[in-house]
């Protein structure tokens, strides 16, 4: 399609689009050349879905990166696991959280992407504790400092896109932190909550 050329991909620039016959299947490849010149053909879904950047230079860049890191013993750390965990989600189509980060558009932004030592950096200048996990202030917006601290999963759990709010005495509440407030069992606030019950009565 004459539109898609010429479109670009991290480093991946679109020449063209081919059909390919993959076993019993036709599948959509794009032609591509890559900022370091070499020219590749990948499948179309993996460019667009984000999980190839380029015909596999910007790997071998972050193995070398890696090694380093692997050399202070970094790869063990539960600092580098986070990093490598948040980079699968948003990059990586293959891990079932995908679908909830990568492919509703959540991306891991600028050095973090690529460079383990500028997010270990801004953690430990940020709050890091080894109980706590990373969030994401905004849950529309990706992984960036600005963007981004550090909660106990109880908090985050009271963070999460799904989690069931109401205005409770003028504030958004979560029915855990009113079940804490107040006593009233959680599973019964529940149950008055899917019953369409969203407000202070919900107490009641």
């Amino acid at each position: 399609m004459i539109f898609l050329v010429n479109l670009k991909y991290g480093r991946l620039t679109v020449v063209s689009e081919v059909k390919v016959n993959v076993g019993k299947r036709n599948r959509m490849f794009f032609e591509c050349v890559c900022d370091c010149g070499n020219k590749v053909r990948i499948r179309k879904d993996c460019v667009q879905s984000g999980g190839s950047l380029s015909c596999g230079c910007l790997k071998k860049e972050q193995d070398k990166k890696n090694l380093g890191n692997h050399s202070h013993k970094k790869s063990h750390t539960r600092l580098y696991k986070i990093w490598l965990g948040m980079k699968a989600r948003c990059n990586n189509p293959n891990v079932d959280s995908y679908t909830r980060y990568g492919g509703r558009g959540i991306k891991v932004l600028g050095d973090w992407n690529d460079d383990f030592n500028s997010f270990e950096k801004w953690a430990l200048e940020n709050g890091y504790e080894e109980h706590l996990t990373i969030d994401r202030i905004d849950n529309e917006k990706g992984y960036c400092p600005e963007n981004c601290r550090w909660l106990t999963n109880k908090e985050q759990c009271n963070n999460r896109r799904n989690t069931n709010k109401i205005n409770f005495k003028g504030e958004e509440k979560s029915l855990m932190q009113i079940h804490e407030m107040t006593g009233v069992s959680y599973d019964i606030l529940k149950r008055r909550y899917k019953r369409g019950i969203r407000d202070e009565s919900i107490v009641d």
